[in-house]
């Protein structure tokens, strides 16, 4: 491929984003708070699913010392429905670093930046570029996706060898004079264009240069060489009513949803039965009680597969400890963070959402 052809990269996508008609919320705006919250929102979600909580959350917390003053609670609750919880707890964390280490002002250092919690390369750079103007490229799915055709790049992308490749062509056609239309341009090019399946070669800029295309490889780039395995999970949730009121727990251990509320759990294969749980609850609870399931669901995430059954208990603990638990009102429920799971049987079995 001629050198000129990497030159007139930019060039072309730029032109070709003049004529994009999508605007977001977060577009051209060069607060270093407000882009590092929707970068964190954005990180696993898509923009139009993204957008009513950025809007949420900013208009909620419109900097970083507001977000930094309030309980993480209010966050997760806020942030219910995007999962990977971790994102908010991190965004949460690292807003009250900025307050304590830099008096509440926002790092325009990419050193500093990348150093708060949650932060990695990709939204650093974007943080830099698009805040401050810096010369700083954003390396994300879309961007390693569009390197990986525009180039042909047949070393797994996923491996020391493929990353390193990305890098090399990233810095061949990054525009440093203009980090930040650059970098805007190329990640709406691949939400909108270069898309993971299906992309739209007839209507690419660089449909000629293209070396994928001319390979007929377009389907297989980019190559990863890992395949994730989901680890398994049996989770059996507790539904106590009493006086309109549920029982619920916070998630304290150093797993998913951390930090978030959810009925009280009993996970293990053993008791995907009836029988079992019924005797791990009367041991538990002190109750000799019955069980009816009333909800199941199975949820997918990156590493996990976890099956959930929602079992109804005709009795309720009335003298047990339950330091660990807390009765809440139903109509109070929407003041707590729920993963996925509570969330969706509060709708379907309580009507409440």
């Amino acid at each position: 491929m001629p050198k000129d052809v990497y030159v007139q990269f930019s060039n072309r996508l730029l032109a070709w984003h003049i004529t994009l008609d999508r605007p977001l919320p977060w577009k051209g705006i060069k607060d270093p708070f407000l882009i590092w919250v929707s970068e964190i929102i954005l990180q696993q979600t898509r923009a139009a699913q993204a957008t009513p909580y950025y809007l949420k959350i900013t208009d909620r917390f419109p900097n970083v010392q507001a977000l930094a003053s309030s309980p993480i609670d209010e966050l997760l609750s806020m942030w219910q429905g995007l999962g990977y919880y971790s994102r908010a707890r991190n965004l949460h964390h690292s807003a009250q670093l900025i307050v304590d280490q830099h008096k509440g002002v926002f790092p325009k250092n990419y050193d500093d930046i990348i150093a708060l919690k949650g932060i990695g390369k990709y939204t650093a750079a974007a943080i830099s570029s698009f805040a401050y103007g810096q010369a700083y490229p954003v390396i994300d799915g879309n961007v390693i996706r569009i390197m990986s055709r525009f180039f042909d790049i047949a070393e797994a992308v996923d491996t020391k060898e493929g990353k390193i490749k990305i890098d090399e062509f990233v810095d061949i056609v990054f525009d440093g004079k203009k980090p930040a239309q650059f970098n805007q341009a190329i990640m709406d090019f691949g939400a909108t264009v270069c898309l993971p399946k299906n992309p739209l070669c007839d209507q690419c800029p660089f449909e000629e240069n293209c070396q994928a295309l001319a390979a007929g490889t377009i389907q297989s780039r980019p190559n990863k060489s890992k395949k994730i395995k989901r680890k398994k999970r049996n989770f059996n949730f507790l539904f106590f009513e009493k006086d309109n009121q549920i029982l619920i727990e916070k998630r304290i251990a150093n797993d998913i949803w951390k930090g978030l509320y959810q009925l009280p759990l009993v996970e293990g294969q053993e008791f995907s039965k009836r029988k079992g749980l019924v005797q791990k609850v009367e041991q538990d609870f002190s109750l000799s009680t019955d069980a009816t399931p009333v909800y199941t669901h199975r949820q997918l995430l990156t590493h996990q597969e976890i099956h959930s059954i929602v079992w109804a208990l005709d009795q309720v603990p009335e003298d047990q400890d339950l330091s660990d638990k807390i009765w809440v009102a139903k109509d109070n429920l929407e003041n707590y963070g729920f993963p996925k799971t509570m969330t969706l049987f509060f709708e379907d079995y309580l009507y409440i959402g």
